[in-house]
């Protein structure tokens, strides 16, 4: 196809005149645009002057003022160039090396422990990490090494170039491709909406962050066993007298009910099979600990803080044998009956729901460029249009170099700068989001790096729709949460799982698994959308005033443990699909007939684009043999009529 026609089929037959495309073409020649480029800027043009022109007129004004709005958008991102770009300069170095520890006492006074300890340093008197009082992290730490964060006023830096990256909306991995067609997306001329109904009680997300005690937290730890046991008692028809103490010396076998723990309480690296314990519930065992040998295991996968039922003996009072791992029960699917399963097709027509998913970052990490967020949002409103939109913050990272040295620029285009950083969010991102049609529904879920919520903590308050300026078509959820969009029921979490879980596996049949298989087992298991314990750590190296390197805290998993009870599938249910964003790669699976999926970053630290997940769900069909009938309800089977694409965002 000729430029001339791929012009006329992208601006209509209007267009389709000699005068019109020739001054089209001469735009694109001194503006170096593509025909997809020069058309999503007259799609802005035309949106921004909507009361002003009719559709699809090209008059020589409307076209003169069209190519100063270019120069404009040019000149806009010259000045971005300029002004957001600071100069960054750190240095990698080599991860200390780990040294198993030669005189630490065990805990239980069994001896050596086999947990490899990092050799401890003094931290810097003054430094923030004596306030803070952070080390390198127990088993689930990732340090970030870096020189301390510069202090200067930012100077010019070439912005990412996402011209020269891999081009937009390009499909990298796709789930059900020859089972489901891609939706088409939203009618805008039609005005039924999806059903958006929360699944949780928004008013006990609302405590105060920072005043846990001992006690409370004590409580929940030993209540998650004592749940977890009942559970087992149920499953496999046990007696509670059929659950013993295992650090009870006894030649006879028992079962036991606990938590996955290090062997020492000095463990400060990754774990191995041979250092791992059990911690049992003050009724079992009075909290007691004891070492766990897995010997008699062919295949092994655990983590620190997994609730688990091991059956095995104490022969020696040293340690716990474990000669068999009960497997714990899953919850049931959700079910919908007749009537809801109509409404749902009604609602949409008996057409197939579009859902996207994005997670943050939504800017580089040299820079608070969000060109990348104001092109996606003009494709929502062209040509992916969705019926639901799903944003995972941070919108404004409070680790991001320039907002953690206070280095924050200034925005081009603006009349008064933005004075605190809850205003960038107001007068820079709020603004782009508004752009987005209002028929498209928005859900906004926060991240405890999210500079302008006020609730740091996990699980997390919602984000505050009308101080930040946002129009009703945008929902703000807790962190996690779950919700139902017409029958299908999402939970969602902004908490990276997936990269804090450290496994300790033994066997070639777990090795030959998916990672990500695995650790979404362990999350439907747990029952937790974070069922890690203690939660992850990050830290960087900065430099002490001595000049030895401390360690200083930057972020981490941020649990409020009194409040971990919130954290915990709702409604005796697996949701259909379960969204987890992390910093691995995307990822789409079908785990026990659920739907993982981690969209992946929106754009990537360097500057290059990211994922984002495009869902396709047919509607509800009580004929097809997609839905399992179960006496009067239905399996929604979304692993059956849902297909997923991972796009380049």
């Amino acid at each position: 196809m000729s430029i001339e026609n791929e012009l006329v089929s992208k601006f209509g037959a209007s267009a389709d005149k000699a005068e019109v495309i020739s001054t089209l073409q001469h735009y694109m020649k001194i503006y170096d645009l593509s025909v997809d480029e020069i058309y999503i800027k007259w799609e802005q043009f035309s949106y921004h002057n909507k009361d002003k022109y009719a559709v699809n007129s090209y008059s020589d004004q409307i076209l003169q003022e069209f190519k100063d709005y270019i120069q404009q958008q040019m000149e806009k991102k010259v000045n971005t160039s300029i002004v957001l770009n600071p100069s960054i300069n750190s240095s990698i170095k080599k991860p200390k090396m780990l040294i198993p520890s030669t005189n630490s006492p065990s805990i239980f006074g069994l001896g050596i422990p086999n947990t490899p300890t990092l050799k401890k340093r003094r931290l810097e008197a003054g430094t923030p990490t004596e306030a803070s009082k952070v080390s390198p992290s127990a088993a689930n730490s990732t340090s970030i090494l870096n020189t301390s964060p510069s202090v200067t006023t930012p100077t010019t830096a070439t912005p990412a170039n996402l011209k020269n990256a891999s081009e937009p909306d390009k499909c990298l991995v796709t789930l059900n491709v020859d089972n489901v067609a891609k939706a088409e997306g939203i009618d805008f001329d039609n005005d039924s909406k999806v059903k958006i109904s929360p699944f949780y009680d928004p008013k006990k997300y609302k405590f105060r962050t920072m005043r846990q005690s001992l006690l409370d937290t004590a409580d929940v730890l030993d209540e998650q066993i004592d749940i977890f046991s009942e559970i087992i008692q149920k499953h496999y028809n046990l007696k509670p007298s059929d659950i013993g103490d295992p650090t009870f010396q006894q030649q006879s076998e028992v079962y036991t009910v606990g938590r996955i723990v290090p062997d020492s309480v000095n463990a400060e690296g990754p774990l191995n099979v041979d250092s791992l314990a059990i911690e049992t519930s003050r009724s079992t065992g009075i909290g007691r600990r004891i070492r766990l040998n897995f010997e008699k295991i062919q295949n092994l996968s655990v983590f620190p803080g997994q609730i688990v039922a091991l059956k095995g003996k104490n022969a020696n009072g040293e340690y716990f044998v474990v000669e068999d791992i009960l497997k714990i029960p899953y919850l049931n699917s959700p079910v919908s009956d007749s009537e809801m399963l109509q409404d749902s097709q009604i609602t949409l027509n008996n057409q197939p729901m579009k859902v996207v998913v994005t997670a943050g970052s939504y800017t580089p990490a040299n820079n608070l460029d969000f060109s990348n967020l104001e092109h996606f949002v003009d494709r929502i409103n062209t040509s992916i249009k969705p019926h639901i939109l799903i944003m995972f913050g941070p919108f404004l990272d409070i680790t991001h170099q320039l907002i953690s040295s206070g280095n924050i620029p200034d925005f081009p285009n603006l009349k008064q700068q933005p004075k605190t950083l809850d205003e960038v969010f107001i007068k820079v991102i709020a603004p782009i989001l508004k752009r987005i049609n209002p028929k498209i529904q928005v859900i906004l879920i926060p991240s405890t790096k999210e500079v302008t919520s006020k609730h740091a903590a996990y699980p997390q308050d919602s984000l505050d729709r009308k101080y930040l300026s946002l129009p009703k078509n945008f929902k703000c959820f807790t962190n996690p949460s779950t919700f139902q969009l017409n029958e299908i029921f999402f939970g969602c979490s902004n908490n990276d799982i997936y990269k804090d879980l450290k496994e300790v596996t033994k066997g070639g049949n777990v090795f030959q698994r998916n990672r990500f298989d695995r650790v979404s087992e362990h999350i439907l298991e747990q029952r937790r959308y974070y069922p890690v314990f203690p939660g992850g750590i990050r830290t960087r190296k900065v430099e002490g005033k001595n000049g030895k390197p401390v360690f200083e805290h930057i972020a981490g998993a941020d649990l409020d443990l009194p409040y971990l009870g919130l954290t915990e599938f709702i409604g005796g249910i697996i949701p259909d699909v379960i969204l987890i964003p992390s910093e691995l790669t995307h990822f789409a699976r079908v785990v026990q007939n659920v739907i993982m999926l981690n969209p992946g970053s929106f754009i990537r630290p360097n500057g290059g684009r990211g994922t984002y997940i495009e869902m396709s769900i047919e509607a509800p069909d009580m004929e097809n043999e997609k839905m399992t009938k179960v006496n009067d309800v239905y399996l929604h089977n979304l692993w059956k009529r849902s297909r997923i694409d991972i796009l380049t965002a």
